[in-house]
C-alpha cells in the first residue's frame, strides 16, 4: 500500500513540474502566473541546494569530514549544472 502512495505522490510532483516549467515557457500562459512559478521553482531548487548544505556541513560537524566534503561538493555540482543549464536555455532562446 506504501508503494501506491509513493507511486502517486511521484506521479503527482513530476505533473507538476514538468507542467510547471512548461508553462514558464509557453507565451500562452499569462505573465503574473508564469512569474508565481517561476519564483516557486526558484525557491523549491534553492531549498534543495540548502538541504544539502546542511547535510554536508552537519556531517562535518559529526565528524566525518570526508563525507561531508563530498556533500559540499555535491551541492556546488548541482548549482553549477543548473546555473549552466538556465545560461544555455536563455542563449538558446535568444537566438
Amino acid at each position: 500500500m506504501d508503494f501506491f502512495f509513493e507511486f502517486i505522490g511521484d506521479m503527482i510532483g513530476e505533473l507538476l513540474l514538468m507542467g510547471g516549467e512548461h508553462a514558464i515557457r509557453s507565451s500562452k500562459t499569462p505573465k503574473p502566473i508564469r512569474i508565481i512559478l517561476a519564483v516557486f521553482a526558484l525557491l523549491f531548487f534553492t531549498a534543495i541546494i540548502g538541504l544539502i548544505i546542511w547535510a554536508g556541513i552537519a556531517a562535518i560537524m559529526n565528524g566525518s569530514v570526508a563525507g561531508g566534503i563530498a556533500i559540499l561538493a555535491l551541492a556546488i555540482l548541482f548549482t553549477v549544472l543548473v546555473v549552466r543549464k538556465l545560461y544555455r536555455r536563455r542563449l538558446k532562446d535568444q537566438s
